[in-house]
Order: structure tokens, then C-alpha cells, then sequence
């Protein structure tokens, strides 16, 4: 039974807010309006405006009659937390899609080449012209900047990520070194690997980080003269920039060889066809076996080579690209069914101290989906073009410099019209 003078709405609304809310804001709002409210004599009666009551001679109140209100049925208890919960899941599902669309926005913002900013120290045909322009052949090519590089560095480290290595400059060597590139628009990928012995000129820093000068060396040494993982990782993306003749590079990801068994793992492990018989710490690795590969079976067989073998770190390199296409497609149908894989993995990473990223939420909340609907084979991976020379205790890759320039134009540029 509702209170006297009150409305069926008023009951309604008394059930949802509460009794003494409602009472408070009412009394407050009743106050408000006897302030503006205006006494007129009208008839020997006395009339009040604004509150649809006449007040007679003798004081009496003579209610009107007026149209019927809807009436409102009362809530139940678990009527009411029924609403409850369904609009915190409405505003949460609403603040979650508004959170994801916005930070693919940013994403997709971030990522994006912007060749005047990243580019503006190379040379360019017409500086009045927008982008990155290159001649070659007698034709005139101009950046796609559809393309989206990232560099991925595998470090030979055992310690986080960010710790220095004993016994060397501080950060250790960049034994895998690949450069990931998205087409967005085609929705293709292509993964460049440059071997870890390709000579280049490499920045030399002292201890303290004072520049001294530039020697021709195995570029996977740059990353050491880094004092930080930072730095290192801001050095080999210099580096392998230059060698592609300044293409741009946005991102860069550096991992410990302790976070591939996380990685395997997480998406339900790896099949490969072995590529070379070797003798492991896990077992003999028969070439043509068919195995699935777990927890540190998949660092081993990305990682051992036997030393005294010429080339074998070339043939360890074909070992890294045929696991890294493997493990992508099997990836894509684990996060096909989960799409939170990606996140959990992200942050174990970084938990872990496995990894250094120069990838923010958004750049993820962003590739995600781009990267599901792309598919990658063989043709999509390539070496740099060259060969493999020992002239004294070290082996060198020496690069192919015009197989090298139709590679680059090929994967990065676009002929104009």
C-alpha cells in the first residue's frame, strides 16, 4: 500500500531508488516550487499554481479530479536484481566494445607508416611529394605504406630479458633476427630473415656508452653494444634498416631463448617435419620424423647446431623459419577458438621477464584480428640474398647487394603510374 497523495509512478519509483531517497528529493522539489508558487484569489477561493489542489473557506483541501495514471506494477526482489545485473552487463558490454574499438583505432593510428616523420633523413626524388620515392631501373617506385614492419630478435640470453650477460658488453647477441611485414591491405605477410652473420657496419660503444666508431661485423653483435635492452634493440632496428636501404621498421620485440617453451606451449605445441639428423639433449632427431614438439624439445630444435659443421648456422636458420611457420598457422586456429591467447601470453612474457616489447595493448588489440584472416607459406618466407665464406676463425654472410634492391622493391615498394 503506497503512501497517501502518492502516485502509481511515484510507488514505481519508490521501489527502484527507495523509499527515503525518493522522500528527500520529493521534499526538496516541493520546497523548490512553494518558493515560485503564487497565491490567486479567484471565485472566494483560494488557488495555489502548480499543485492542482484548491484550498476552500474552511481550510479543507478539495482534490481534482484528473485523468488516471498508468499504473506501474511494483518489482519483486529478484525482479529487481535481475534488472540489476542485466544493465551492469549492458554497460559493461558497451564500455568493453567502446575500449575495443577505440584502442584498435589507436592501434591502427600508431602503426601505420607516416613516411615524413620515420623517413625524413632519406633521400627522396622530390621532397615535395608525400611519402618515400625511389628510382630504380629507370622506374619510379613509391613506399607502401600499407605495410607494417616489425623486427623480432631472438637474444642468446639465459637471465632476463633486461639483465646484462656476464663476460660480454652487457646484452648479449641477436641470434634470430627476423623482420615480419603485414600488408593490411592485400592481407598478406612476409617474413624476411637475415642471418646472424651478416656483415654490416656495426656501431662500436665503449662501456659507458660513448660512441667510437663503425667496423664491418656480424650484425648479430650490434645488440650487444647496447647498455640497455632498450638501446640494443634501438641499434639492431638502425641496423637493419640500413642494410634494406632505410626501409622503416615500427616495431620491434626482442625475446629470450627461455620464453620459446612458454610460447610452444601456450598454443598446444608444434609439428614439424625434421629437417636434418641431430643429436640432442632430448633425443636423436631423424630427418623426414614427423614430431610434435613441447616444452624445451622446441628450443632445442630451434636452437642446436653443431659447431664444427660449415653453414650450420644457415641450416639452423631454415630449422627457425619452418618451426615459425608451423607455429603461426597452428596459432591462428588456437586463437581462432580463444581469442584471449594472445593476451595471456603477452603478459606472461612480460611477468616472465622473457620479453622486451616496443608493442603497446593497442598494436595488439589491433593485429589480432588482421593476423587471423592472413595465411602464410613458404613463398611468404625469404632469406637476404648471399653466401655463406669462412675467410678466418668466423664465418661471414656476405650479402648479394642487387639481388639484395629487387628484393626490397619487391616486397616494399609499388611502381608508379
Amino acid at each position: 500500500m503506497g503512501k497517501r497523495g502518492t502516485s502509481p509512478e511515484d510507488e514505481f519509483l519508490m521501489e527502484i531508488v527507495g523509499e527515503d531517497y525518493f522522500d528527500d528529493s520529493r521534499g526538496a522539489s516541493r520546497k523548490n516550487n512553494s518558493r515560485k508558487s503564487k497565491s490567486i484569489k479567484k471565485g472566494g477561493k483560494k488557488k495555489r499554481s502548480g499543485t492542482g489542489k484548491s484550498i476552500g473557506k474552511s481550510g479543507k483541501v478539495i482534490r481534482k479530479k484528473g485523468k488516471k495514471s498508468r499504473k506501474f506494477p511494483s518489482l519483486k526482489p529478484w525482479m529487481k536484481v535481475t534488472l540489476g545485473v542485466a544493465i551492469f552487463l549492458l554497460v559493461a558490454a558497451a564500455g568493453l566494445f567502446g575500449s575495443f574499438v577505440y584502442l584498435r583505432a589507436e592501434g591502427e593510428k600508431n602503426l601505420k607508416t607516416n613516411v615524413e616523420e620515420m623517413m625524413a633523413d632519406a633521400e627522396v626524388e622530390e621532397e615535395k611529394k608525400e611519402g618515400l620515392f625511389v628510382n630504380y631501373k629507370g622506374k619510379e617506385y613509391k613506399y607502401n605504406e600499407d605495410v607494417i614492419n616489425f623486427l623480432c630478435l631472438g637474444i642468446d640470453k639465459t637471465i632476463s630479458i633486461e639483465d646484462k650477460v656476464e663476460d660480454t658488453r652487457g646484452q648479449g647477441n641477436a641470434d634470430v633476427i627476423m623482420l615480419v611485414s603485414v600488408d593490411l591491405e592485400s592481407g598478406f605477410i612476409h617474413i624476411l630473415a637475415i642471418p646472424r652473420d651478416t656483415m654490416v657496419p656495426v656501431k662500436v660503444y665503449d662501456t659507458a656508452g660513448t660512441y667510437l666508431r663503425s667496423e664491418e661485423c656480424q650484425i648479430t653483435s650490434q645488440h650487444t653494444y647496447g647498455l640497455t635492452e632498450e638501446k640494443g634493440c634501438e641499434l639492431m632496428v638502425e641496423a637493419v634498416s640500413n642494410l634494406l636501404y632505410k626501409v622503416p621498421i615500427q616495431r620491434y620485440c626482442s625475446i629470450n631463448i627461455q620464453a620459446v617453451p612458454l610460447l610452444n606451449d601456450a598454443i598446444g605445441g608444434v609439428d614439424v617435419a625434421v629437417l636434418e639428423t641431430m643429436q640432442g639433449d632430448y633425443g636423436t632427431y631423424n630427418q623426414g620424423d614427423i614430431l610434435h614438439l613441447d616444452g624445451n624439445m622446441a628450443l632445442e630444435y630451434i636452437r642446436i647446431r653443431d659447431h664444427n659443421v660449415f653453414g650450420s648456422a644457415m641450416l639452423r636458420l631454415e630449422r627457425q623459419k619452418q618451426y615459425l611457420m608451423s607455429y603461426f598457422e597452428t596459432a591462428k586456429q588456437a586463437i581462432g577458438g580463444d581469442l584471449t591467447i594472445p593476451v595471456t601470453i603477452y603478459q606472461q612474457l612480460i611477468d616472465n621477464k622473457y620479453m622486451f616489447p616496443d608493442i603497446a595493448l593497442a598494436d595488439v588489440t589491433y593485429l589480432v584480428p588482421e593476423l587471423l584472416n592472413i595465411s602464410l607459406t613458404v613463398e611468404d618466407m625469404s632469406m637476404i640474398p648471399g653466401e655463406v665464406v669462412k675467410p678466418g676463425e668466423y664465418t661471414e654472410y656476405h650479402v648479394n647487394d642487387e639481388q639484395l634492391k629487387e628484393l626490397v622493391i619487391q616486397r616494399f615498394y609499388e611502381e608508379t603510374m
